[in-house]
Order: structure tokens, then sequence, then C-alpha cells
């Protein structure tokens, strides 16, 4: 206790002596008459003007702080970093730049603002802290935002200059409008070591983005592409670095391609999706700064989805846009990443983007010899090919992060299949850095997969672009656009898809019809297709009353069927009758060989009804591409509303296996309390496609006769009796010989011939794993093998008991009547075999 007392008294007599020492030097201060509100301590040294001044090769840039009023900012205690160009510098600047200045009065206040400003950082950095992000996360950052305001220069655009679409011309009837070149600040590009190293940027990497043109080193460090000669220089306010010649701010990529004359082709296509837009803050702002009076200040912006932040997805107007960018070129700060994740300023500070931009002659090849060979004959010009179509060229040639897409990671550059681009240095022939990006100047075109993708047909004719929209929606564009699969895709019109049964309706008293409409003037994305449900007679084809209109939901729900079933991944015309579609229903293709007109396809509904579909057009995707389109213009590709146990009772012949099924409890209307079910649905089936054998009558009653296989009336006689013992064993053989004949996987008759082993619905209590049946199939017929070592035959022949098809649904409702949308379904192919299975 006498410790900590003592403890206690020392650290007040510390206390006490230190404020009285502190009183002291501030008295010494006060008395030496010295103010650091007027004077810095002389162990700071120099303020960065006093600095800059006093050494006499500046001379320039003193007089650009002068001219800009700047004077007592850079000579007063501050923060800031200045990149700073000397005199001899100056002199090499006036005899060779883009501005056409030949001497210091050349200048114009707008160029002195983005001399100082735009080598200026609002902060004090030293070269090893440039590449720190907040936090700090060292070797994070590549760019940073300047002194520069958005309103040190806003340019006057003349009609000349204009962009040629709708959107710019009645401004160019005027003349001019002053309009500004994206309304966010230009940042500085800067590479340190620490963030190339961090970033895996090799110097190989850095001398191939200023084309060769540098030998880094080690060490080295740039701001815009001029390497600081001297680092560090420290003032009293902040840090100076000597650069070795002198910096100008970057031009974004949509500026920089605007003036090259070599890719004019390309600038045109991406200029189709700029505008300019009115800001009241901009035209206030302007006419305070600059003493005006113009009645609107505009900027350019591009139609993106990504723009400033946020998706651009409307014209000046607020009208829909026919096509969206991967990104705005125009944006300065263009960052890949999201706020969620980080702040914008570190988003901005630690990647940019990349635009492979292939030149014109790159460009009039491809359109004449290469694969741009098929928009040429279609669309006859560049003009006439719609926006939608132009933007996926464009968007596979924009790359989010240029950090990932340099040349030592060429081999991870996706396209817009997210297959390997293939590319190389050899395909680039310059590379031009802008202040938002790099431009990559192609002597190639890295066309889009869509292009000769099975889904083009939808992009590009306009009678398809409900499904196309579908597609898009649903982001089946990927899978489509796979090049490293064959696809044979079924692609209803707009008219078929003015009759598509809802299976949805299954389940209620009265079917219904969805007919889709697409509308082309919808404001938003996803309203640009909509749906009206009609009540419809299945029996006569008759419409009956509309109920209303489909939602967002529904819509997608019945597109995602729609489309899952119209996709069969292999070649529908390879001899074969019946194929498989990714959703796992079946298809049957007949007349081939008569093509267009002749060929047909059925989906389960068709088929049942004999309602085959007529293929009224062929789009061969095979060369270069990934399969055929096989257009339908009467009606989508349907699955059939009849279950299992529908089948089963239309045909006398399963009757004694469906009175079995009857009695077993393998039949549900509800699945797990909580979907309800298109019909009487078979509960061992779980999304997923089966093939349910049945054996004949005769030789189901032949086992119920010699007590092979108990009855469900012995079974119950049991029960009466409360033999409760033999009533479970023989109710439970019951079921597991029904099971036995429910197969894992649909094979039909005419869908080629395989031979394998499938497991059934019935377990092994031993291993608790499925009992199997061993199949052989071929054209003429199906042999199925127990595991008792009977071989039963389903037999091609004109009774007709093989290859029946069914579906069974599921639904998002626990009421069939209150369903909205499908929660999942089956799949089944049901035959006929000669004789039962066993598997003991």
């Amino acid at each position: 206790m006498q410790d900590e007392t003592n403890f206690a008294r020392r650290c007040r007599q510390w206390l006490s002596t230190g404020v009285m020492l502190l009183a002291g030097m501030f008295s010494l201060i006060a008395c030496s008459g010295y103010d650091l509100d007027e004077k810095d301590p002389s162990w700071l040294g120099n303020s960065i003007y006093d600095y800059l001044n006093e050494q006499g090769t500046y001379t320039n840039t003193v007089k650009i702080i002068n001219d800009l009023g700047y004077k007592d900012v850079l000579a007063k205690t501050g923060s800031k970093t200045l990149f700073v160009a000397d005199d001899n510098a100056f002199n090499r600047f006036f005899s060779n730049n883009t501005w056409g200045v030949k001497r210091y009065e050349d200048i114009t206040t707008s160029m002195k603002k983005m001399l100082l400003f735009g080598s200026m950082i609002n902060n004090s950095y030293q070269v090893n802290t440039l590449s720190s992000t907040e936090g700090p996360v060292e070797g994070n950052c590549m760019r940073r935002l300047t002194a520069a305001t958005v309103y040190d220069t806003v340019p006057v655009i003349k009609a000349a200059e204009m962009p040629s679409n709708v959107y710019w011309s009645r401004y160019k009837e005027r003349g001019s409008i002053v309009c500004m070149k994206d309304m966010t600040i230009t940042p500085m590009i800067h590479f340190i070591e620490q963030q190339l190293n961090n970033n895996k940027i090799t110097n190989d990497d850095y001398n191939f983005i200023y084309n060769n043109t540098t030998t880094r080193k080690s060490g080295d460090a740039s701001v815009n592409g001029i390497q600081i000669e001297v680092q560090n220089i420290k003032c009293s306010n902040g840090f100076v670095h000597k650069m070795a010649n002198v910096i100008t701010p970057l031009s974004n990529m949509a500026e920089i391609l605007r003036q090259k004359s070599n890719v004019s082709i390309f600038n045109h296509l991406m200029e189709r999706f700029c505008a300019p837009y009115y800001s009241e803050d901009a035209t206030k702002n302007y006419n305070r700064l600059y003493n005006a009076n113009v009645d609107s200040v505009y900027q350019k912006r591009f139609f993106a989805e990504r723009s400033q932040g946020n998706t651009l997805e409307v014209t000046p107007d607020g009208g829909p846009v026919n096509g969206q960018l991967k990104f705005d070129p125009e944006w300065n700060c263009y960052y890949a990443g999201t706020a969620m994740t980080s702040t914008t300023t570190t988003a901005i500070e630690k990647d940019m983007g990349v635009i492979m931009v292939p030149t014109n002659a790159a460009l009039e090849n491809y359109w004449n010899n290469g694969a741009g060979r098929v928009l040429k004959d279609y669309y006859g010009s560049w003009d006439n090919i719609p926006d939608k179509v132009v933007s996926k060229l464009i968007n596979n040639n924009m790359l989010n992060s240029f950090t990932s897409s340099v040349p030592s990671k060429f081999s991870n550059i996706l396209n817009d299949a997210n297959d390997e681009l293939d590319i190389s240095k050899t395909d680039i022939d310059s590379v031009w850095l802008g202040c938002n990006g790099a431009i990559y100047l192609t002597n190639k075109v890295f066309s889009p997969t869509a292009y000769v993708s099975v889904s083009f047909p939808t992009l590009i004719n306009e009678s398809m672009s409900v499904l196309y929209w579908g597609i898009e929606q649903l982001e089946y564009n990927v899978y489509l656009n796979s090049l490293n699969s064959y696809y044979s895709f079924f692609v209803p019109t707009n008219k078929a898809l003015l009759e598509y049964i809802d299976p949805c309706s299954f389940g209620k008293s009265t079917a219904q019809l969805f007919r889709f409409h697409y509308n082309a003037s919808a404001l938003n994305e996803t309203d640009k297709v909509w749906a009206s449900i009609w009540n419809y007679d299945t029996a006569t084809g008759m419409v009956g009353d509309s109920i209303g209109k489909a939602s967002y939901s529904q819509i997608t729900n019945r597109l995602s069927d729609i489309l899952d079933n119209h996709i069969v991944i292999g070649d529908v015309e390879d001899g074969n009758t019946y194929y498989r579609t990714k959703g796992g229903s079946e298809l049957k293709v007949e007349k081939v060989s008569d093509g267009k007109n002749g060929m047909t396809v059925a989906g389960s509904y068709q088929n049942n009804e004999n309602l085959p579909i007529n293929i009224s057009d062929i789009y061969d995707e095979s060369a270069g591409g990934n399969g055929k389109t096989y257009i339908l213009n009467s009606q989508p590709i349907m699955s059939s509303r009849k279950t299992v146990r529908d089948i089963l009772s239309e045909h006398e012949e399963f009757s004694e296996f469906l009175k079995l099924m009857d009695g077993s409890g393998l039949f549900e209307t509800i699945h797990n309390n909580a979907n309800a079910c298109g019909g009487t649905n078979i509960n061992l089936f779980n999304t997923y496609h089966y093939t349910v054998y049945v054996p004949t009558n005769e030789s189901i009653l032949t086992l119920e006769k010699d007590g092979t296989l108990p009855t469900w009336e012995k079974v119950e006689l049991e029960e009466a009796n409360e033999d409760f013992t033999t009533k479970t064993a023989d109710s439970t053989k019951i079921i597991n010989f029904l099971k036995y004949h429910i197969q894992d996987n649909a094979i039909f008759i005419g869908a080629g011939s395989e031979s394998g082993e499938y497991e059934t619905s019935t377990v092994n209590p031993s291993t608790k794993r499925f009992y199997k049946l061993t199949v052989s199939v071929d054209k003429s017929g199906l042999k199925v093998t127990d595991l008792a070592g009977n071989t039963r035959n389903v037999i091609a022949t004109s009774t007709n008991l093989y290859n029946l098809m069914a579906k069974e649904y599921q639904y998002n409702s626990k009421d069939a009547t209150q369903a909205s949308n499908i929660e999942t379904s089956s799949s089944a192919v049901i035959h006929q075999i000669d004789g039962p299975l066993f598997y003991k």
C-alpha cells in the first residue's frame, strides 16, 4: 500500500514538473517573438513556393503559380505534393507538344490550371507512400485524384466535333455547346515499385505499356508516363518531386479514341452510345466561375452498365436506350469495384479499365473476310446494325481491370463466354494510356462469341426478341455462347410465344395460356417483356377470357422453363429420334432430311397430342460456332400435363401395375406438405428424368396367383386380422417390387445405342445403396436385366406401349389453385416389358 502511495506521489511530481517545463518553453517562444502563423521553424525547410523560387530553375512553374494566385497557398504551411518540371523541361515542352504552345505567353489560363493542379495532390506524399491506399494498404494504389477541379477547363464543343447520332443532332444545328468531357476529376497515374510488385506487374509489362520506349529498372517511379528524376524534396508544407519532363493531364479513353484517325470506325460505333446530358449545377457553377451567362452546360456520357458509379440506361429525354456498354469510357474516375467493399476513392485508386480497339484495317478485314461477314450479309453496313448487336462487339473488347490485363496475365483474360480470349503481344500494335484506362490498339478483331453462337439469330432478329430478352435476363447467354459444346437450339418466335400453355395451371380447374409480348419502348429493361394470361380449353383450343398480366417473377419463371426445354446439348440431326434437353425432358425429332418446313420437333405435349411442330427455318452456326438454331413459328415446345399415373390409366394393358401403384402410397398430390403437384405425382421423383418399366398384366397376375407377389387385398385382410407383422412384410414386398421398376435416367428407344447399369428406387438394406438394373438399348428395342438374372424386353412394335412421355410438376404453393410459379419438375418415359423384374 505504501509503494502505491509513493508511486502516485511520484506521478504527480512528474506531471507538475512537465507542466512547468512546457510553460517555460511557450514563454521562451513568446519572448522571442516567433509566430507560427507568420514563419515556419527553420528545421522544416522552405515552403514549396520558396524552394522553387530560390532554386532559379523553375521560373515557368513559379510564373504559373503567381498567375493563378496560388502563391500564398504554396508559401505557407499546408499539405501538398507537387510533381514539378524545371525550365529545361519546359523548353522541351515548348518545342514539341500537342497543345500548340511555343512559349510561356501562349499558355492560356485553363492550360495553366491543368499544368499546376493536374500535377499536384492535396496531401503530402513521399514516393514510397504514393502506392498506399487508405488504411494504409501498401502497394495498392496506381491512380490518385489531383488538385484539379472539373471547372478548370470547360470546353466548347463545335458541331464538327460532335458524335454522329440522334442525341447530338439537335445541338449540331446550334453550332456549339458548352460541354464537359465528364464531370469527375481527372486522376494522375503513377507506377511505383511496391504497387507494381503487389499487382505482379513486371518491368516487361511496364515497358510494353509505354510501347517499349522505356527500360524500367527496379526503384524507378513515374507519373503519367514521366519519370521522377529527384524524389522526396522535403519542404515545410509537403514534398516536391522533380520530373524528367512536363506533366500534362491524361485524356480519358473516349477522348483519346476520338482523336485517333486510324480507329475511326470503332470510335464511330462506340459513340452511338453517348449523349449530352444537361446539368443544372454545372450551368450555375460555370456562369459563376467564368462570369458568363450561358443557358445550358452539358456533360458527355455513355449509356453503360457502369457510369459515374451507377448504370446509365436512359436517354437525356428520359427514354430507354437500345444498348449499353460495359462501362463508360468517358468516365475519368472509372472504377471496377464497388463501394460496398471499399470507399469509392480507394476503388478509383486501385485499378482502371482496358479497351482493345481494332484498327480500321482490322475491322474492314473482319467485315469483308472474317467472322463479321455474317453482319455484312445481314445488315449491309455498320450503320444498319442495331445498337444491341454492336454493343456485343464493343463489350467483348472492354476489360474491367487493367492490373489483370497486362501481357504477363494475358492467359487469364476471358471473352464474353468466360472462355480464354487467346490474346498475345503480337496482336497489339501499340498502347495509349488514358486517365481511366489503357487502350490496346489491335491488328485483329476479338469477335464476341455471341456472333457465332446458336443464340445469334435471337440477337439480330426482332421477331425473336422475347426469347432473347429471356436469355439476357436469365443469363443463359454465357451458357449458349460457350464454344466448348455443340448445341441444337430450338427458338420459338414472338408469334409462337403467343401460344404457351402454362404448366402452372395444370393443377387448376381450367388451363391457362400465356401470351408473351415485347415492348421496345419500355423504360426499364425488366419491363420490356410482358405477358397476358388467358383461360384456355385444351380440348378445343379455344381461348377464353383474359384474367390479367403475369408478374416479372412469373415471366422469368416460365421463360426459364421454356429455355431449359428448348436446348439440346448435341446434334439432333445425327440419325436418332429422341433427344434430351437441358431441362431433362425429351424431344422427338423427325423428318430431318426434309430440312426447314419439313423437319418436325415435338415435346411431350406435342407428342401426346400428335401435334408435331414444323421447323420454319434453320441457322447453321456450326462452322466456327457451336451448333444449329431451329426456328419455331407456330408454337413453343411444351411439356405434357400427363403424369405417369395419367399415362398408366389411359392403357388397359397397365391396369394391374396401376392397381398396385394406387395402393402403395407412392403417389402424392402435395409434396412435403409444401408444394402442390400438377396432378398425381410419384413421390420418388426429384427434379430428374426416370424410366418406369411396366410388366404385362398377365405376368403380374401370375405372380399374385402363385404367391410370389402379395395383393393389396391380402394386406387389407392381414390388417383386419391384426397380423401386423405379416402385413408390414407383404406391403414392403409390394412397394419394393414397384420401386425396382422405377429407374433413374430416362432411356428411350430411338435415342441411340447404349448399355450400362442404372440405379432403381429400391434400397438394399444391407448396403444402404440402391439396387441396379442393367440396360441395353438400340433402335429396335430395349433389354433390361435384373439382379436375379432375368432379361426382359421392350419390343418396338405397333402396340406403341413404349416411349410414352410423362411430366410431373411441383408448384410454389401448397394450394395448386394459388400457385404462381413452377417450383420444379421431373420427366419420365414408360415402357411395357414382357415380364417382371426382381432384385433377388
